[in-house]
């Protein structure tokens, strides 16, 4: 049985296309393997230091002894580590406050490092600060109308708070009695 004319048409260049692909797919893949899109990015430090793998985040003093927040970029990991602290990755050997930066021994390099700055992104307006409320002020509420429930309860309230900064402040109470409740009239459907 011989195959018709229009399938080999078809069949040789699909088949040919095929061959040189696999070709230049090893060497994508071999490629790939040597610049990958997730291998970690080396960092840049502040002008006029080498480029490194190794970050100064932070500092704080406890009783005279400083410690150092230094973050691996290839690890992602980050030490508090304390002054010629052995046994971590990275040695602080030196510290200068008025410039804040630190030498550091890493991988057997010795690093100027500077103090990170912080990236502060703002994305939504700041809160307003909480209201304080003074003792003898009432906060602005708005009016309810006479004699509904609402301004029962209201008044209610202000009794009650009148009664507790009497009792507060060691004087007899003056306070009228709480009204009396009015009966519910349920509407009929």
């Amino acid at each position: 049985m011989r195959p018709s004319s229009s399938y080999l048409r078809y069949f040789f260049p699909a088949l040919l296309l095929g061959a040189l692909a696999g070709s230049s797919r090893a060497a994508d893949l071999q490629n790939l393997l040597q610049t990958s899109p997730f291998a970690p990015v080396p960092v840049a430090n502040a002008p006029g230091q080498a480029s490194t793998s190794l970050e100064f985040r932070g500092v704080f003093a406890d009783q005279g002894e400083y410690f150092f927040s230094l973050y691996e970029t290839s690890t992602r990991r980050s030490l508090w580590v304390g002054l010629n602290e052995p046994g971590n990755p990275f040695t602080v050997r030196a510290y200068d406050p008025a410039s804040e930066t630190v030498t550091a021994e890493y991988q057997g390099r010795t690093l100027p490092l500077s103090l990170k700055a912080a990236k502060i992104l703002v994305s939504a307006p700041a809160p307003l600060p909480p209201v304080a409320s003074v003792p003898g002020t009432a906060l602005a509420q708005p009016a309810a109308p006479a004699g509904t429930p609402e301004a029962q309860i209201v008044e209610e309230i202000r009794r009650r708070r009148a009664l507790r900064q009497q009792s507060a402040a060691g004087t007899a109470p003056t306070v009228s009695p709480a009204p009396a409740a009015k009966p519910v009239k349920k509407q009929q459907p």
